[in-house]
């Protein structure tokens, strides 16, 4: 009887050593990670500008001149914004500013191109992104200067 009563100890004590070693080692894994790349709620999802376009196209109703002329401003954007994320001499403050400005440019050129109906049809688009990514945030109230485009607001 004693046997099988360490027996069942000895059980017990592997399926807990089982059960802990895999989350101390994810812990640990994560620890590690985290000192080299944010937090997968932290990373920006690095949009497609050809996507980009072609739903603006669509939704806009662009001709193909149009169309080839907002992508390579978009893909200008991708690279300035990327340069900007990964510039580490800035401040998070004058990176944020700096992302806005970008994105404000963007949305210059873009208008630029678009006829004055579609100028007014892509300013709602982005209002109603911004009043969605607002409500997401739990923060419907928020003033419209707080943020002024630094997310994908050329979808």
């Amino acid at each position: 009887m004693n046997t099988i009563a360490s027996r069942f100890a000895l059980l017990g004590l592997a399926l807990s050593a089982a059960t802990f070693v895999p989350a101390s080692f994810a812990q640990d894994s994560n620890a590690a990670g985290s000192q080299n790349t944010p937090p997968a709620a932290m990373q920006h999802r690095v949009p497609d500008p050809q996507k980009q376009a072609a739903r603006l196209a669509k939704r806009l109703g662009l001709s193909d001149d149009q169309s080839s002329k907002i992508s390579s401003i978009l893909e200008n954007r991708q690279q300035q914004l990327t340069a900007a994320r990964s510039d580490s001499s800035l401040s998070p403050q004058d990176r944020r500013a700096k992302m806005r400005s970008i994105q404000q440019d963007t949305d210059t050129q873009i208008n630029a191109v678009l006829t004055p109906d579609q100028q007014s049809q892509y300013a709602t688009m982005k209002q109603n992104m911004k009043n969605r990514r607002q409500n997401a945030r739990g923060n419907p109230n928020a003033s419209s200067s707080s943020d002024s485009g630094t997310d994908n607001d050329s979808h």
